[in-house]
Parts: C-alpha cells; sequence; structure tokens
C-alpha cells in the first residue's frame, strides 16, 4: 500500500488558510481551505470526505491542487458555471435610479427598468437576490429639503445653537412647540407572524373624526400638550402660548418658544400678541422654512405613532385620546421629563 496523500503547511500558511474563514471570499474556497488544513493536521482523506459529505475523488482533487497552486488553487478557474445574464454596471445603473429619481421602486418595477433601459431580462426574485448586499426594501419619507434655503438655515442653525447653549446653562428657558394628528384607523406595519400567514388587524365600525395635539417640549423637563377633535386652531394656540407668558412673567426668566411658519403662528391675531408677551418674558424663534428636522419634537412625535401608537384601531375618538395621553406619559418616563396636558377652552376638547 501507498503512502497516504497528505499536505504539510508552515505556520505562516496555515495562518493564511485559517484566515479565509472570515475573510469575503466564497463558501467553496473556505471549504478548501478547511480541507487542507485537516489534512495538514493529519485527517485521512477518507475521514475528510466524511466530514464534508464530498467523494473520496474530490477531497484528492483539493489537495493536488493546492501541492501544484498553493492559495491559487482554492479557487475555481473563471469560465466555468453559467455566465450571469447581468454585469456590476447594471447593478449600479439601479443604485442610480434608487438613489437620484424622485419616486419608489419595488422588485418587479426595477426588473422592467433593466430589461426597458439595458435590455437585461432578470425575474424580480433573482434581482432581489442580487441587490440583498447594497440595498433593502424599506419605508420611504417625504422630503422638503429641495425647498429649503441653505443660507438661511445655516443662519438659523447657528442661531439656534446659541439658544440651545444659553438654556444648558440656564439663562433662558427653550421650548420647542409643533403640532400633528392622530386617525383612529392607524396605518398597518411591518410585524413578526408565522410562516405562511398573515396578521389582520380588524378596522372598527366608524373611522371617525380626526384628534389634533399641539405640545410644548422643553427637554429632558417637561411637555406640556392639549387635545382637541379635529385640527388645532389659533385659539387653542394662543392660549397655550398665554399660558406659557404667564409662567415666564412668574419665573422672571426669559423663555423662547421654537416654532414653524404655520398659519396659526402668523395670523394676524397672533402678530398683535406678540408685543404683549415679549413684555411677560415669552420671546419667538422662527424656524426656516421647510426645515422640520430642527426642531427636536418632531422625533416625539414620530416615536409616539411609530412605538407607542403602531398599527392600533380604536373605537371612537376618547379610545384614540386616552392611547395617545398614555402614550405621551410612556414617551416621558423613557426620555425622562414630565408631561402635563391643558384642558382647552372649547366644546371641541378632548
Amino acid at each position: 500500500m501507498g503512502s497516504r496523500l497528505r499536505v504539510f503547511l508552515t505556520p505562516q500558511q496555515d495562518k493564511t488558510l485559517f484566515n479565509l474563514r472570515t475573510a469575503d471570499v466564497p463558501q467553496k474556497v473556505k471549504d478548501r481551505a478547511s480541507v487542507i488544513r485537516l489534512s495538514a493536521h493529519g485527517w485521512y482523506v477518507e475521514k475528510i470526505a466524511a466530514h464534508f459529505n464530498w467523494t473520496e475523488q474530490t477531497v484528492r482533487e483539493v489537495l493536488h491542487k493546492w501541492k501544484k497552486l498553493g492559495l491559487d488553487g482554492l479557487w475555481s478557474k473563471p469560465g466555468r458555471g453559467r455566465k450571469p445574464k447581468w454585469t456590476e454596471a447594471d447593478i449600479k445603473f439601479l443604485e442610480e435610479c434608487l438613489e437620484q429619481e424622485p419616486r419608489t421602486y419595488n422588485s418587479v418595477q426595477l426588473a422592467q427598468k433593466l430589461e426597458q433601459e439595458r435590455s437585461i431580462n432578470l425575474s424580480p426574485d433573482w434581482l432581489r437576490r442580487v441587490l440583498k448586499k447594497g440595498v433593502i426594501w424599506k419605508r420611504t419619507r417625504k422630503s422638503h429639503k429641495g425647498k429649503q434655503d441653505p443660507v438661511l438655515q445655516q443662519i438659523k442653525q447657528a442661531d439656534l445653537e446659541m439658544l440651545e447653549l444659553s438654556a444648558a446653562v440656564g439663562e433662558i428657558d427653550l421650548k420647542y412647540v409643533d403640532e400633528s394628528g392622530f386617525c383612529a384607523w392607524s396605518e398597518p406595519s411591518y410585524s413578526y407572524y408565522f410562516r405562511g400567514e398573515q396578521k389582520r388587524l380588524e378596522q372598527s365600525k366608524r373611522r371617525g373624526r380626526r384628534l389634533s395635539i399641539i405640545g410644548f417640549l422643553q427637554p429632558l423637563i417637561s411637555f406640556v400638550y392639549g387635545l382637541v377633535i379635529g385640527g388645532v386652531s389659533r385659539k387653542s394656540y394662543i392660549q397655550m402660548m398665554e399660558q406659557e407668558a404667564t409662567d415666564a412673567q412668574k419665573t422672571g426668566r426669559i423663555r423662547v418658544v421654537v416654532q414653524d411658519n404655520g398659519p396659526i403662528h402668523r395670523c394676524r391675531e397672533v402678530q398683535q400678541l406678540w408685543s404683549k408677551w415679549e413684555e411677560m418674558g415669552l420671546y419667538i424663534f422662527f424656524l426656516p422654512k421647510y426645515c422640520s428636522e430642527m426642531n427636536p419634537i418632531e422625533l416625539e412625535w414620530q416615536h409616539l405613532k411609530k412605538d407607542e401608537l403602531a398599527s392600533k384601531t380604536f373605537e371612537d375618538e376618547l379610545d384614540l385620546a386616552y392611547a395617545v395621553i398614555d402614550g405621551v406619559q410612556t414617551r416621558g418616563e423613557k426620555a425622562n421629563y414630565s408631561t402635563q396636558r391643558v384642558r382647552f377652552n372649547s366644546l371641541s376638547s378632548a
């Protein structure tokens, strides 16, 4: 009986093959590297074949290629297997479409575009597999960045940072105000569920009216808010601002309210009160247009809807209001600020 087939490795070769386990290389290369290391550690061809569920001939071919070609023998020769229908340039084309075009695409639409624009015919399922390393399926969001004035935004951002610094050292009280809305029927979102089944959320008998909220956020300190059925009116906004002005006058500290350019924030009736509020110690800082990302209260609305109220339905406006109240309290506990609800002087208050 002849000598058994076996390879021998230097410490450096063994280390190189070992590192291939976590390298970005094909799985076949990793398996061949393991075969060579096992042989060098004394495993017979039969044992290696049984371990990988390969034929003994396949194991011998791997070992012979290593002896003849070294590290290059781990890779398959080019030209073997079916030629791909697509090139990296085709995938780059799709990535540029996703990044630059002002629309959304699903896999079917991307496959159609690839066929129309570059005469490449890929199935939507195969295209998803090709794209999965760099592109994932996720929600999109609306944006107004194209309407922003970058010069004004830079100036306002610098001013806002100075206000935040003054608030941090206790020189002023800084609050952020905004409005948002909720519906009894929330949009369904993704959810874990059993394979082959789809989770269904039964809608209530009536959709109900919209519930709106106006809030004043003082990060890490307080969140004062009010709820109304329908939209927030200028009267509700004025009532909240009057309360803020009164509190500022009582404390004797300057209070600055950061807000956007919404209609109720700049209506004639409100403008007539600006001088009065300033005498009481309340000042308004207007954000530049289409720059809602500069207002941290936007994140509170986002988390309130995405976390506390996600995919829930409510029988009526009262149930929805209780859920929002509980959600605000939960957000306050998570973000470490107190919460206070203001009751408006109107029949539509919740």
